[in-house]
């Protein structure tokens, strides 16, 4: 049933749409939950991610051609803390957390390439950031001419075999891009495409590339200094003429490529797949028509409007009233410690921090596969993971309490970010604890601070 209690709707709130509560957030947002939601969704401050040491695309792309490792990892590393401490401190975390989905739906590995390296985290500041309350099809289309995109799978050398280039080199298309876009990016695995489809996709995405850093050197196939590392339509690598995907027919070239990615993220099957993985990722492993259709309607009815996607999660009666059972993710409950504690991690401890997301499996950028990290709790429910989890828990309290003490005693500090949710052991757990670190540990490390 629908909890009548205030606090107890806040709770839910910042741990099933946030990123947990800081200690006064159940205080503040208890008049109003939903609408604490909504204003991360419209206010600009809370989306914006801004830093000194920042830099701007055109400046991480030519580093990842062209830099060396020193440089492209320190352009990829400063974007992974600056998105972690922007976490930790957003009011509720609701925005944050659809940014992180959407990074993860279009996956991108670091391992990949130096370009990806330099370029994932400068993605999600400047693309997804902007986007994820936006229409699919401008997100889609922004991200799939991503070079770092283009790069990860294997599009940059994608040739048509009758362009003027394929029939000098004898050269042809790759389908990776294609067949992902298909069946990760919009319509979904087994959602009635065929392989004649990918190919006719991977004909519409040839030559579409963008500069590497010798073309740039050598001012070869359309580089230059400017354009290095930059996105890049090659008109004589592309495969002319009319191409049919999903039984759609499609003529052009450069603006094929955008008329089809329009139609895929306006598409039935789109709107149910991205309605499932909302609610996969918010609610529950096992999503029913009851919950996901409201979410696709709300999507189709608004032209793939992510916002309206967005609100329509929010106001399932099933959002606030199903148990909850999903696991936090190891990255998730890193951000959620930083907030119960109110503080994030020093320059000279940011080292520990990668090092414990890498035990723990979940440091950003660094899953292999386009489909990105897994989002059920079963992939993170193990029993060495949970050891692993108290482990790195116990350690980044150690860390964090070694800058500065608490202001609160830990059964206070339970009682604040926890509030009606707290269970009558975890809170007799703390409070029997040997000193502060192991008193939140255990608080960390209890299923009520565990779960989402």
């Amino acid at each position: 049933m629908t909890s009548t209690d205030p606090l107890a709707r806040a709770a839910l709130a910042a741990s099933r749409f946030g990123l947990g509560a800081r200690p006064t957030t159940l205080q503040d947002i208890a008049s109003d939950p939903r609408g604490a939601l909504v204003e991360e969704l419209t206010t600009g401050w809370i989306r914006r991610l801004r830093g000194a040491d920042l830099v701007d695309p055109a400046q991480a792309a030519a580093t990842g051609v062209s830099g060396s490792f020193t440089d492209y990892e320190g352009i990829n590393r400063a974007e992974t803390v600056a998105a972690f401490n922007k976490r930790v401190y957003a009011p509720v975390g609701f925005f944050e957390r659809l940014v992180m989905f959407w990074s993860n739906h279009f996956n991108l590995s670091v391992e990949k390439a130096s370009l990806v390296r330099a370029m994932r985290g400068v993605i999600e500041r400047c693309v997804i950031r902007g986007l994820a309350t936006g229409r699919f099809d401008r997100l889609l289309i922004a991200l799939l001419t991503q070079p770092a995109m283009l790069c990860y799978l294997d599009n940059q050398e994608s040739i048509g075999p009758n362009s003027l280039i394929g029939l000098r080199r004898g050269a042809g298309v790759n389908v990776n891009l294609a067949r992902e876009i298909l069946e990760l990016h919009t319509l979904g695995y087994g959602a009635g495409y065929s392989e004649g489809d990918i190919l006719q996709m991977a004909y519409v995405l040839s030559g579409h590339s963008y500069v590497r850093g010798w073309e740039a050197d050598r001012n070869l196939n359309g580089g230059s200094d400017a354009t290095r590392g930059q996105y890049i339509f090659r008109s004589d690598w592309h495969e002319a003429g009319p191409r049919r995907v999903l039984g759609r027919r499609y003529t052009g070239r450069e603006g094929q490529l955008t008329a089809v990615l329009t139609d895929l993220a306006r598409h039935p099957a789109t709107a149910q797949h991205l309605a499932f993985k909302l609610v996969q990722h918010f609610l529950t492993d096992a999503p029913t028509p009851a919950m996901v259709d409201p979410i696709a309607r709300a999507y189709l009815d608004s032209e793939g409007d992510l916002m309206q996607a967005a609100l329509a999660l929010i106001d399932l009666p099933q959002a606030w009233t199903l148990p909850q059972t999903k696991l936090r993710t190891p990255y998730e409950l890193l951000v959620a410690q930083a907030r119960a504690l109110n503080r994030t991690w020093h320059d000279d401890d940011l080292w520990l921090l990668l090092q414990i997301l890498d035990a723990l499996g979940h440091r950003p950028g660094y899953w292999e596969t386009p489909d990105g990290y897994p989002d059920d709790t079963a992939h993170w429910l193990s029993p060495n993971g949970l050891r692993v989890r108290g482990d790195g828990l116990q350690k980044a309290t150690q860390i964090l309490l070694a800058r500065a003490p608490l202001t609160l005693p830990p059964r206070r500090l339970a009682a604040r970010v926890l509030g009606p949710a707290q269970s009558a052991e975890t809170a007799a757990a703390v409070r029997s604890a040997a000193d502060p670190v192991q008193a939140l540990t255990l608080l960390f490390m209890a299923p009520e601070f565990q779960r989402r």
